[in-house]
């Protein structure tokens, strides 16, 4: 199974890396803990098409959340550490 899976992943980054596009590096899940840290997820996550050029303002993607204040729930419900 490894060689099977390392052969579909030098075939897919060689078609990828081919049109510009490359693999995210890794992924890491996080669970969110404090009103703080969510709201450096949210601003790191709507900088993303600001920071790649595609927009000039996170706002402008259609797909963010930028815009969209009925997506945060206020008072923040998972709030485990007190903010400092």
């Amino acid at each position: 199974m490894h060689s099977l899976m390392s052969h579909v992943a030098a075939k897919t980054s060689a078609l990828l890396a081919a049109r510009g596009c490359v693999w995210q590096d890794a992924y890491y899940e996080t669970r969110v803990k404090t009103a703080r840290q969510f709201r450096y997820v949210a601003y790191y996550i709507e900088q993303n098409p600001v920071t790649k050029a595609l927009v000039e303002n996170p706002g402008d993607w259609a797909a963010s959340s930028a815009a969209r204040t009925d997506l945060v729930t206020d008072p923040w419900p998972w709030m485990f550490e007190k903010e400092k």
